[in-house]
């Protein structure tokens, strides 16, 4: 009898130490952490939307390569698709950055780009040393009806964006796209699919994977 009354009150003590443990580790361990989301993906499948909507949704400050771009294209301009890709390249470093010095104070950031691995390693060394949870999102979606939303969009888009490595044919694309793909993510990649969601259903989806991975 009193055999069983120590196991049992072994096993009390031990879900009550595993259920402290459990909140110390959440609001001491996790909860000092901060929150990195990364958005990429394919080409013309949303990326720019869904950060800037979660970025309203979860008032968490988010940078876009693009608009980034833009800026430095508005002010330098570029002739070559050299002097293109250089500016491809500062605006994502301007990102990396601001990412660092946001890390200094600890503070919760999206950035949005068609990330390279090299780019990647750099926001890994930051994550690592100021203790980061980080959250890559990879937004896929049907070639097919990608392709239609690039040529949709083309009228009206910056200049700072009329200098990529395609013919503008289906087939220029799709190696693009194929190349993007292939890229080393160096972070666990949660996909979403876009092809047959709306944006507001493409937001819902990445919310509920905000809250179940981060907790945000």
């Amino acid at each position: 009898m009193q055999w069983v009354l120590a196991s049992t009150l072994n096993i009390v003590n031990y879900q009550v130490l595993k259920k402290h443990l459990f909140i110390y580790i959440k609001e001491y361990i996790i909860g000092d952490m901060n929150n990195l989301i990364l958005i990429t993906g394919d080409l013309a499948a949303g990326k720019s939307t869904l950060a800037n909507s979660l970025s309203m949704e979860l008032k968490i400050p988010c940078l876009i390569k693009d608009t980034l771009k833009e800026i430095a294209c508005d002010a330098i301009g570029y002739e070559t698709r050299e002097e293109n890709r250089e500016l491809s390249i500062a605006a994502v470093n301007s990102m990396i950055y601001v990412f660092n010095q946001t890390a200094k104070v600890n503070g919760d950031i999206i950035l949005e780009a068609n990330f390279r691995k090299e780019e990647l390693e750099d926001i890994e060394d930051i994550v690592n040393e100021y203790n980061y949870n980080v959250l890559l999102i990879n937004l896929t979606g049907d070639v097919n009806l990608l392709y239609q939303r690039f040529l949709d969009r083309l009228s009206h888009r910056h200049i700072a964006h009329m200098s990529l490595h395609l013919d503008n044919s289906l087939d220029s694309f799709i190696s693009y796209i194929e190349m993007l793909r292939n890229q080393d993510l160096i972070f666990p990649a949660h996909n979403i699919d876009m092809s047959e969601l709306d944006e507001e259903e493409v937001v819902d989806v990445a919310l509920d994977l905000i809250h179940k991975e981060l907790g945000i």
